[in-house]
């Protein structure tokens, strides 16, 4: 929906109303409406396309009468990905637990990027899965590879054939990051980061550990990153990727958005305001009036922001106060839950700047 850059509403539902994510029900005076409801995603990228088959791009171009290069290779999914996979996991930890409590073999894993770096071979026109142009097996293939290369190398750290992004695997890897800094849809709104990964991750390996037999449960995960905000992945284009997230083909097409991925922070914090300042003042024992303070502190930051050069002295303007709230925040927005990455890496990027400038 959102590379097609069409209007939805989101609806949150508790997990214990979750009958099956994700779910679009479709307006019933639309004159497709009879339409049984789904969530699979594959059926769901087939009704997106019939309803919306003038939007760009066309998740489905044809090569020829007798081969629609895309469908095609989604079917093969299933067949190239290591088979009799918990669908129960799947969602949080594509591929690597069975219910009977074992692990998917480093073999199998090995085998199934291979594989998919052999279909990339077949279409040696572009950096996408079937050449040039983004279609439906991009989109499906890269929510796996997402999480595929999040949680195998913790699991199996130090191990680059067990990561897609690792140079053991060219076309993959550099399909990767084709989509991720190509596809502005995908880098400003629906990618997620390594710590909502690594939750997801950390949940699958407690399920599978009060199931598994001796020798099969996982001891533990690769060590957290030392460095700080390890989990917000920067992107060398995200002022031009924003630039057309939000003004695709040289018109505004998401009105609703801020103009930068700085002020699209700020929107997001002002939008929030009296959450963030009530769970602030109430976690530091501090008034609500404090808390307002921070808050537009940072975010008229934000609204001024510019990437620091080298050299460029500190302004010296960061309260404490600003500097703790804002270190709470980037700490607990969930990306891409609440923001998308690019806006959320902005936020870090604010924080490291604060981090540099002398407490007043």
């Amino acid at each position: 929906m959102e590379c097609k850059n069409v209007e939805y509403l989101t609806v949150l539902v508790s997990k214990d109303e979750d009958d099956g994510i994700p779910r679009i029900v479709w307006p019933e005076s639309n004159e497709n409406d009879g339409e049984s409801i789904t969530n699979d995603p594959i059926v769901l990228l087939e009704q997106i396309q019939a309803r919306y088959p003038t939007n760009e791009p066309a998740f489905y171009p044809k090569i020829s009468i007798s081969v629609d290069a895309s469908r095609s290779n989604i079917m093969r999914l299933p067949g190239v990905m290591p088979r009799n996979s918990d669908p129960d996991l799947m969602s949080a930890s594509p591929f690597l637990f069975r219910k009977d409590g074992t692990m998917v073999a480093k073999s199998s894993h090995c085998v199934s990027i291979e594989e998919l770096e052999e279909m990339m071979e077949e279409y040696d026109s572009g950096l996408y899965i079937c050449g040039k142009d983004l279609t439906a097996a991009d989109l499906v293939w890269i929510s796996y590879m997402e999480r595929y290369a999040a949680q195998l190398p913790l699991i199996f750290p130090k191990v680059d054939v067990l990561n897609p992004r690792s140079s053991s695997y060219e076309l993959v890897a550099e399909w990767c990051k084709a989509v991720e800094r190509n596809v502005p849809a995908y880098a400003c709104r629906a990618m997620g980061d390594a710590r909502h990964w690594r939750g997801c991750l950390e949940q699958s390996v407690e399920v599978h550990n009060a199931r598994a037999q001796d020798g099969e449960a996982v001891d533990k995960l690769a060590p957290i990153p030392k460095r700080k905000r390890w989990w917000l992945k920067s992107n060398p284009r995200s002022q031009e990727l924003w630039k057309d997230y939000v003004c695709g083909d040289g018109k505004l097409i998401r009105p609703w958005m801020a103009d930068t991925p700085e002020q699209e922070a700020g929107l997001y914090l002002l939008k929030n305001r009296d959450r963030i300042m009530t769970a602030f003042a109430a976690a530091s024992n501090g008034s609500t009036e404090a808390a307002d303070e921070a808050l537009r502190e940072i975010v008229q930051q934000l609204i001024q922001w510019h990437p620091r050069e080298e050299g460029e002295e500190c302004d010296k303007t960061a309260s404490s106060n600003a500097k703790t709230l804002l270190e709470v925040l980037v700490h607990s927005i969930q990306v891409p839950i609440d923001l998308g990455m690019v806006p959320a890496v902005a936020l870090g990027e604010l924080l490291v700047k604060m981090e540099a400038d002398v407490e007043t």
